[in-house]
């Protein structure tokens, strides 16, 4: 139904061009490309992200930009990549990923990414300005499959675990191992999960599953960062500063909105900074919707970002706040899938079932959106997921609305919660399995967030197990 209402009204914006009733704002374009031919061109410029440079005072005069185009067809939308590339950009991506058509193309080193949404009839434009690694980002590994853990972050639960100043009601951190010992991290959790003792417990999971001794770097293949909430940041943050010279960060990737558009956390920009300080040479990719690219033994397909929020007729953002500008990724293994939400609510549900048919959200396993907060019930139905993980104590999880929504699609056996169990769930040619370990973390110590210290041995032994 989308898609033919957005055809109609392209139908009867290109008459209506036609007759010259109606301005297609092409004095509207600012950047340095030929303009848009067709459809209408949106009446401002949306400021992108700032990337790894923080915009804490304000924008960088950096960020990356963004045009939009309404009321244009896949015709014109092809036309005018064939104009970019007799104009001297050379193409170095395309690819068609759900209900969205991508290009990437480079002029002067510089990278533009384009993408034309065909349920919606819509184009977007963008100025790349802060990825610094677009065309070999990615990577390939022998061997298939992964395994996907859910850290168990102790959370909040209203019973044993009710003092607030000690534990969490947020936070998230997944690790996803690949076939070659290396691992995905995802997000990382809040400050009261952020003791000493509960990111050596994490440092010495990351040891034991990926098979590192002592001395030996972990090597971490990818940060892929959700949303700018600090109980998605702080953990990683906390473990960069203290177990960095073990660590190996080979890639991250996050699409922050600009801060002067919607606000994001302080510790978001610590963050940034921390990584220009111990990792100033990381490869870093801002993500676009419609890419897809392999990372070791998994395949990572971008599905949605802040920008799809953005009206492509005031080239404004109805987003609020960052979690409805969480970047949605699909990672399958082995042909399984595991579909990463972030903290999406109903407008950014909305505006994924605008983009792609509901086909597209089909997962093997769903990370349940913002804790089970949100009532997300499309996306659970669609989902369709054999499991749940949700980054949520059982206890605080029922009393939410999200909790609800699950139930009416889930049984109670598949909603895997955070604060129950360190659960891997491994994704493989023979299925899926589900393995269920601890770890000794604890409530909140009042140690420091910030400290960056040289890490000596961590006290892992290799006898001990998780699982």
């Amino acid at each position: 139904m989308p898609k033919i209402f957005a055809a109609c009204f392209t139908l009867i914006f290109a008459l209506l061009s036609s007759l010259g009733a109606v301005s297609p704002r092409q004095s509207a374009w600012a950047l340095d490309l030929p303009v848009y031919e067709g459809g209408q061109i949106g009446k401002s410029v949306y400021l992108d992200g700032s990337g790894l440079c923080s915009d804490e005072f304000g924008p960088t005069g950096g960020e990356s930009r963004m045009q939009t185009v309404r009321f244009t067809t896949r015709e014109q939308y092809d036309a005018y990549c064939e104009t970019l590339a007799e104009a001297g950009c050379r193409s170095v991506y395309e690819n068609t990923l759900g209900g969205v058509t991508c290009a990437a193309f480079r002029k002067e080193n510089k990278l533009y990414y384009t993408y034309f949404a065909e349920r919606k009839n819509e184009a977007r434009i963008i100025e790349d300005n802060v990825t610094n690694c677009y065309e070999d980002f990615g990577y390939k590994c022998p061997g298939d499959g992964a395994v996907v853990y859910q850290f168990d972050l102790p959370y909040l639960d209203h019973g044993e675990r009710d003092d607030e100043t000690l534990y969490s009601d947020n936070g998230m951190l997944y690790v996803i191992r690949l076939a070659d010992n290396s691992v995905i991290v995802v997000d990382g959790g809040s400050i009261r999960q952020s003791s000493d003792q509960n990111v050596e417990e994490c440092m010495k999971f990351l040891r034991c599953v990926t098979g590192t001794e002592p001395g030996e770097p972990i090597r971490v293949a990818l940060w892929y960062g959700t949303h700018g909430h600090s109980d998605h940041v702080t953990f990683f943050y906390k473990l960069l500063g203290h177990y960095h010279d073990e660590i190996l960060l080979e890639r991250v990737m996050f699409n922050y909105p600009s801060l002067s558009l919607v606000e994001h956390d302080g510790r978001v920009d610590m963050f940034r900074e921390r990584l220009a300080q111990l990792y100033p040479d990381v490869r870093y990719l801002c993500p676009h919707t419609g890419m897809s690219f392999p990372m070791g033994s998994v395949t990572v397909d971008v599905l949605y970002t802040h920008e799809d929020a953005v009206s492509a007729a005031s080239g404004k953002t109805p987003v609020k706040n960052p979690n409805d500008g969480s970047t949605v990724c699909r990672i399958t293994a082995a042909g399984k899938r595991l579909l990463i939400t972030g903290d999406i609510d109903l407008l950014a549900q909305d505006k994924l079932l605008a983009l792609h048919e509901p086909r597209e959200l089909k997962a093997d396993v769903l990370q349940a959106p913002h804790h089970l907060y949100n009532n997300v019930a499309l996306l659970y139905r669609y989902a369709d997921a054999a499991y749940v993980l949700c980054p949520m104590s059982e206890g605080h999880g029922k009393t939410l609305w999200g909790y609800q929504a699950a139930r009416l699609f889930y049984g109670k056996d598949q909603l895997l919660f955070a604060g129950d169990a360190l659960y891997g769930v491994t994704l493989d040619a023979n299925g899926l399995t589900i393995s269920t370990g601890h770890t000794d973390c604890g409530p909140y110590d009042d140690s420091s967030m910030n400290e960056i210290r040289a890490s000596a041995a961590d006290g892992f032994h290799a006898e001990r197990s998780f699982f």
